[in-house]
C-alpha cells in the first residue's frame, strides 16, 4: 500500500522556503550567522539545520549571498519519491555525511514507514536481528542478559568483578575514581561555558585549557578553542535579542518664572482708625508633567 507523503516530519526551514534564502548575516557586532534567512515582521530567523537564531533587522550591518547547505538540502527535497524507500534511505545517509543526524533519523524512520523490512535503515537506526526479530540495542543487550552499569552495558558476572575490583584493589578504586574526577571536571567546565558574563567564559576557557596542558592533549586543547568559539557566538546572539520590557511611572515639576507677586494692606476691613503697612506677597506656581512610558533594558550581558 502506497504510503502518504511521508516527508510530514519536515523541518520548518522547508515548509518556509519559498520565502528564504540562503545568505550570510555580519551583524552590527561583528559577529556573522550564516543559513536560510526568513523574513518575519522586524525580525530575520536564520536557520542551519537544528540551529535557529533571531535578530532584528536594525542588528544587521550586511548581507551576502551565499551558496548553503540548506540550499542544496530543499533541492534534493524538492525531488525526494514519496514511495521510493531506498531513496528515501540515500536521503538519509547524505544527511548523515553533512552532520545533521536528527533529521538522518527521522529519515529512517520514515523508510520504516514504507518497508518495515527495511535491513539498512533498521540497521542504521541501531536494530539488530534476535532470533527472527528486530530488536533495539537496549533491548538486544536486555535480551543477551546484561546489565547497564555506570552507563555502559556488562553481564552480571563482569559487574561483580568490577565491584570486586572497586573494593579489593586499591590501585584500580583510584584510578577508576580519578577518570570519574576528570569526567565530573570536564563536564563542571563546559557547563559553565553557558554563562552570558563573558568573564566567566573566559575563566572557564583557561582553566579547561590549562587541563589539557596539564595533560598534554591536542584533542583537549582544540575542544577548549571550540567551545569556547560556540559559546561566545551564542552569548553574542542572545544578549543582542534579548530585552526585559518594563513600564516607567515619573513625574516632572519645574518652577515657573517670573513668579507672580502682589502688594496687599492686612486687615483694612478690620478697623478704619488702625495705621496700616502695605505687604508684598509672592505665590510660587509649579508646572507639572507626569510621564508614562515602556522601555527596553538590555540583558547583562558584560
Amino acid at each position: 500500500m502506497k504510503a502518504t507523503k511521508p516527508m510530514r516530519y519536515l523541518s520548518i526551514i522547508f515548509l518556509l522556503a519559498a520565502s528564504a534564502a540562503a545568505d550570510d548575516l555580519i551583524l552590527k557586532d561583528g559577529t556573522t550567522l550564516s543559513g536560510q534567512v526568513v523574513e518575519e515582521g522586524n525580525h530575520l530567523n536564520v536557520v542551519d539545520r537544528d540551529r535557529k537564531y533571531v535578530v532584528k533587522k536594525s542588528q544587521v550591518k550586511s548581507r551576502v549571498e551565499a551558496r548553503h547547505f540548506m540550499d542544496e538540502y530543499d533541492a534534493r527535497m524538492a525531488k525526494l519519491p514519496d514511495d521510493d524507500a531506498d531513496a528515501i534511505f540515500e536521503f538519509g545517509k547524505w544527511l548523515e555525511e553533512n552532520e545533521w543526524s536528527t533529521r538522518a533519523h527521522r529519515a529512517y524512520e520514515e523508510v520504516l514507514e514504507l518497508d518495515t523490512d527495511h535491513r539498512a535503515a533498521r540497521r542504521a537506526l541501531g536494530y539488530r536481528l534476535y532470533e527472527g526479530e528486530w530488536v533495539s540495542p537496549d533491548e538486544l543487550n536486555r535480551q543477551k542478559g546484561l546489565v547497564q552499569f555506570e552507563g555502559r552495558w556488562y553481564t552480571k558476572h563482569d559487574i561483580a568483578q568490577i565491584q570486586k575490583r572497586l573494593t579489593d584493589n586499591e590501585d584500580f578504586r583510584r584510578t577508576y575514581e580519578r577518570r570519574k574526577r576528570a569526567n565530573d571536571k570536564l563536564n563542571s567546565l563546559v557547563s559553565r561555558f553557558k554563562s552570558l558574563w563573558k568573564n566567566k567564559r573566559q575563566d572557564a576557557y583557561q582553566e579547561l585549557y590549562a587541563y589539557a596542558e596539564g595533560l598534554n592533549s591536542p584533542e583537549l586543547r582544540k575542544f577548549a578553542d571550540d567551545t569556547k568559539a560556540y559559546y561566545d557566538n551564542m552569548a553574542a546572539v542572545i544578549c543582542a535579542n534579548y530585552r526585559a520590557r518594563t513600564e516607567i511611572h515619573a513625574t516632572r515639576t519645574k518652577l515657573r518664572k517670573p513668579i507672580e507677586t502682589f502688594t496687599t494692606t492686612l486687615g483694612a476691613a478690620i478697623g478704619a482708625f488702625s495705621a496700616q503697612s502695605p505687604v508684598r506677597i509672592q505665590l510660587p506656581e509649579l508646572a507639572i508633567a507626569e510621564i508614562h512610558t515602556t522601555v527596553e533594558i538590555p540583558a547583562a550581558c558584560k
